[in-house]
């Protein structure tokens, strides 16, 4: 599943902003920076110690399917998710069922600015 453009996160720019006045959610497999905005946008940053571009993209694929799924129950703004390296001493199949029930369990927490996760991951 490709992600449309027009729910990329580009630019430099932006990714500042997020990083500097975004919340973060970490959880054991990937920490989720965000900034509320008008519209939903969505990055994820895989670095090479994840192994080869092959795996990277694979990790990629499946972070951006995880947040695609649960996409109309988020709250809308900038996210960036970064994946931890312990997603690579577990199996492929526990650490995407985490990072899902990551997304469907983030919720307002009372009108804050920060995001919250019921879900102790």
């Amino acid at each position: 599943m490709a992600l449309r453009r027009s729910l990329r996160l580009k630019g430099k720019k932006n990714f500042s902003r997020v990083y500097k006045e975004g919340s973060v959610v970490r959880s054991d497999y990937v920490v989720v920076y965000f900034l509320p905005a008008s519209e939903q946008k969505v990055a994820v940053v895989v670095s090479k110690r994840f192994g080869n571009a092959v795996r990277r993209n694979r990790i990629r694929r499946l972070l951006l399917e995880a947040w695609a799924e649960n996409r109309d129950h988020l709250p809308s703004g900038y996210f960036i998710i970064l994946p931890r390296s312990s997603l690579l001493n577990v199996e492929e199949k526990i650490w995407r069922s985490k990072v899902k029930e990551l997304f469907h369990e983030w919720q307002w927490a009372g009108g804050k600015n920060s995001p919250h996760c019921s879900a102790v991951l």
